[in-house]
């Protein structure tokens, strides 16, 4: 039997810690997917922190050729507003990675989209909609020729910014309305959605954070830092760290791990209380993405940290 051929990914992220751990975790499982480019927009830093990120965290996993793509640099229409809060300044919770090799690519990331997309990648946005918005405006049959969008964003039951609304939503409602409301995907490739619902259902522990931080190198220890940094209202008092992003990416390497249900999705884009809340009607018969319900939590965590590892080693452990 031969090994399955990579899947060709691209992701769109604002790094952001989670964001930062989601490249390393594709970067770490090359052999199932094999990342063509990256793309950035505003989100829990500026964008000029995000991009410049996203080139340190490729460095910092052996992997300065992928190309980093600037996009948007602020919402379609809404105010502009950051997480820096939660992410840090740096939005690398304080960590100060290396700049490494390479600079950024020259195509604005949207172009960078629409070029992958006609490539037949696989998108994983795990930012803002913004720049995935923009794309499907300016290529209004764009979703045909995504094979598959995997998203992290919104909360079914319950936000994060605001009781309603989750952050990546919230920051763009009308773009994110746009891209999970349009009825042009195919069928058999309906957008993937992480919602906090999913992803707060695996906690990464002090003990956790302590051990990957002992048993890897440069790696791991960036992780483990970033994470010391990372504090949620919404997950802190459950005595963990949640990696969102993350299972965005595992998902197209082990969906196994993970139970969704069919459901068309709304964004509320009206002003007040409840905007930027995604609604997802499971009755529905006409499904616009399927949605992550439930995951298999230790397997995740226990995967998660046997990849960061194996990464470290291939990049020389304490090098």
């Amino acid at each position: 039997m031969t090994d399955p051929i990579p899947t060709d990914i691209v992701i769109d992220c604002d790094p952001g810690i989670d964001d930062a751990i989601a490249l390393l975790l594709a970067i770490a499982c090359s052999d199932r997917v094999r990342l063509s480019s990256i793309t950035t927009t505003h989100g829990n830093v500026g964008l000029a922190l995000t991009a410049r990120n996203a080139c340190k965290v490729r460095s910092l996993a052996g992997r300065p050729d992928v190309p980093v793509h600037a996009g948007c640099p602020r919402p379609l229409t809404a105010p502009l507003h950051d997480a820096a809060h939660i992410h840090g300044d740096n939005g690398l919770g304080g960590v100060d990675l290396p700049d490494g090799e390479g600079g950024l690519a020259a195509v604005h990331g949207v172009d960078a989209l629409i070029a992958e997309a006609e490539r037949g990648r696989t998108l994983i946005a795990v930012g803002p909609l913004t720049n995935v918005a923009v794309a499907l405006i300016k290529c209004p049959d764009l979703a045909a020729r995504w094979p598959r969008l995997v998203i992290m964003g919104g909360g079914v039951a319950a936000g994060n910014v605001t009781p309603a609304a989750e952050f990546n939503i919230f920051t763009d409602p009308e773009a994110a309305r746009t891209v999970l409301t349009t009825t042009e995907w195919p069928e058999n490739a309906r957008p993937v959605l992480f919602p906090l619902d999913a992803t707060h259902q695996a906690l990464l522990g002090p003990d956790w954070i302590a051990d990957l931080s002992a048993s890897g190198g440069p790696i791991c220890r960036a992780v483990a830092g970033m994470l010391g940094g990372y504090e949620t209202p919404s997950t802190v008092e459950r005595g963990g760290k949640c990696v969102h992003d993350a299972m965005a990416v595992a998902w197209t390497i082990r969906p196994d791990l993970f139970e969704t249900r069919p459901a068309r999705i709304d964004v509320v884009t009206d002003s007040g209380t409840a905007r930027g809340r995604t609604i997802a009607d499971f009755a529905s018969g006409e499904p616009t993405a399927d949605v992550a319900t439930d995951v298999d939590a230790p397997a995740f965590i226990g995967w998660l940290k046997e990849k960061l590892i194996a990464l470290d080693a291939l990049r020389g452990g304490d090098s």
